[in-house]
Order: C-alpha cells, then structure tokens, then sequence
C-alpha cells in the first residue's frame, strides 16, 4: 500500500492529528478527573474506525496499534497524570480497539470487493447492451449491403464475361490498349469491393476446431512479411513459449490478424515503423482469455475515434472501412473479443479469446 494514502489529507485530519490530540488530553489531564479520562479512551475508536474504513482491515490494525503505542505510558508506566481505570478495563479497552479496527476494517473492505464486483458487472452489461445495439445495426446493415452488393455483382459479371469476349480483339500495341487495361482493372477492383461488402453482410460460418493461437500469429507472420517488408516496416514478433489453447477457425482468425496489420501499414505509411505481434495469456473479465496483440509505432488515435473505428464504413486511410468491423464480428463468433489501445508509442490492437485449458499459467501483458 502505498505511504500517499497513509499521509493524505483526509487520513492527517481524520486519523493521525485525533490521535495525537487525544493523547495530549490524556497526558495533560489529572487522573483525578475519571469522567474526562474515560471520555478521551473511548474517543480513540473515532480514528481507528475512521483508518478502517479509508485503508481496510490494515488500516483499522495499523491505526489500532499506533493508539495502542500511543496510551500504553499513560495507562500503565506514568506515576502522575496517568489513567485512573482499573487495570482490566485499560486492558479490556486495548483488546477492543484492535476488535474495532479489525471488524470495521473487514466491513470495509468486503464493501470495496462488492463495490468492485457490481462496477465490473455494470461495465459488462454495458458493453452487452453496446453489442446488442450494434448487432441490432449491423443486422439492418447488413441486409441493405448484401441487396445492394448483389445488384451491383450482377452487371459486374455481365462486363467481365464481355471483357473475356473482346480482349483479343485489341491489339497489345493499340492506341486504346491502356484505357482498356484501366477499364479491367477497375472491373475487377469493383469485383473484389462487392465481394468485401459480402463478406460484411453475410459473413461465411466458422470451422470451429481446437487450435494454438501461437499458429495462427506465426501464419500472421508469414503473410505479412513481404508486404511489410516492402514498406520499409520492421516486423517484429514475441510469441509465448508455452501453448495457448483455444478454439476458432484458423483462417478467419488469420484474417482478424491480416486486416489489422494492412491498417497499420496504411497508418505508417512510407515513412517506416515497427509492427510488433505478441500472444500470451491474462485474466480478463474474470476468466482465462489467451491474446494476440498487433503494436504498430504510427500516430496515435484520438479517444473519440477508437470508440467508433469499429463501426462499417469508418475510416481515416481511405480504405472501405469494412476490415476493423468484419474482425470485430468474427471475433464475437469466436465468443472473444478486440480492444484498441492508443498513446504515444503508438496504437494496439489485442484480440482477446477464451483459454480452453485453465492449468496453463497465465501472464500479464
């Protein structure tokens, strides 16, 4: 515990100067007076409560303990001013003040663990009321992308079939040939941009199997390595020594991986950076979760913006905004989780799964 919260101010005026002010009165009154003497041995328990309540338990014994140091001499060693209760009261008085301190500091601190315990559930059930209603507008969402999607992936196959068709017919050297391989390309551009906005809407089931997450951040890692090495971005990896268990489909997890990697990359852009991948195990929201987490060293991201970066359609690198929400969606099939984290050293993102074995040793990130 740290010294600041024994020498704030509420513990100086609330705890320390009663006590010391007590214990002058004891000292500076006459043991002729026992009216007073019994007033100011019974006035200790105020700051020893007071210490159990602000510190627990430890505060109520600790506190118990300095009154106790503090009124031994008066009771028990001074010839004059010294307290005139019998014997047995002063000792019964000195058991009773470690009594209070320890009973009220135990309500105390079952108090702050309950208090703990209903924020963490409060907390929870916002993030399921945030996902209900998320879910409740990806749902609509979804089903005006896919209509919309699928009217424009018809036309699209009707111009690659004619694309097929008349290919040949223009010569490699013809004055039109580049205006016609820019029209191809933006066909299949435009292909690949529905086939995103389907994916969104109707993502494809999960192959649910038991897996080691320390694979699928090796694959991660393999796929990532020639586009980041392009970019002139260090790709750094610190993958746990000890298994990391838990079940999920491999290339939709991969995947999950992969688009946040691509964002980073844009984020950094040709300047050059580090994306670092770690894995490892933690406890999260009272249970075991295993973690793969993408650091990149790019600028930090506003407050504002990570609570919504999320969303379909939200983007600052001038991508479609899909690749955030469709990893956020198939981490919530996978009973998981992504959590972004932005500040000066730059951003990580860290999916969270659930530990399939409790006897493997968890370590804090």
């Amino acid at each position: 515990m740290s010294l600041r919260r024994w020498w704030c101010a509420p513990m100086l005026y609330g705890v320390w100067l009663p006590i010391a002010l007590i214990t002058a009165l004891h000292y500076l009154t006459s043991h002729e007076v026992h009216h007073v003497h019994d007033l100011l041995r019974r006035g200790y328990y105020i700051p020893i409560v007071v210490a159990a309540f602000r510190l627990g338990l430890q505060g109520g014994v600790i506190s118990a303990s300095v009154v106790t140091a503090a009124y031994l001499p008066h009771a028990f060693f001074l010839l004059h001013h010294f307290d005139p209760a019998r014997e047995t009261e002063k000792i019964l008085e000195i058991l009773l003040y470690f009594s209070v301190g320890a009973i009220a500091g135990h309500l105390s601190d079952r108090e702050r663990r309950q208090r703990e315990r209903l924020e963490i559930s409060l907390r929870e059930q916002q993030q399921l009321a945030d996902q209900l209603i998320r879910a409740g507008r990806l749902s609509a969402l979804g089903e005006t992308v896919a209509g919309i999607a699928h009217e424009i992936r018809n036309p699209l196959h009707a111009m690659a079939g004619t694309l097929e068709v008349i290919e040949p017919l223009i010569p490699a050297d013809a004055e039109e040939r580049p205006l016609w391989d820019i029209h191809r390309s933006e066909v299949a551009r435009l292909s690949r941009v529905a086939d995103r906005f389907l994916s969104f809407a109707r993502p494809a089931e999960s192959d649910m199997t038991d897996l080691d997450l320390r694979d699928v951040a090796t694959r991660i890692r393999d796929l990532a390595a020639a586009q980041t090495r392009q970019s002139g971005i260090a790709l750094h990896c610190d993958i746990s020594e000890e298994p990391l268990p838990t079940r999920g489909d491999r290339d939709q997890l991969a995947q999950i991986g992969m688009n946040i990697v691509l964002n980073a990359q844009r984020v950094i852009g040709e300047r050059g950076g580090h994306i670092t991948i770690r894995t490892g195990t933690i406890r999260r929201n009272d249970r075991d979760c295993v973690y793969l987490a993408i650091h990149n060293d790019g600028p930090p991201i506003p407050t504002t913006e990570i609570e919504s970066m999320f969303d379909p359609f939200h983007s600052s690198t001038g991508s479609t905004g899909l690749g955030l929400s469709i990893s956020a969606r198939i981490a919530a099939a996978h009973d998981g989780h992504i959590a972004a984290e932005s500040s000066s050293s730059g951003v990580v993102f860290t999916l969270f799964l659930p530990l399939t074995s409790p006897d493997i040793p968890h370590r804090s990130r």
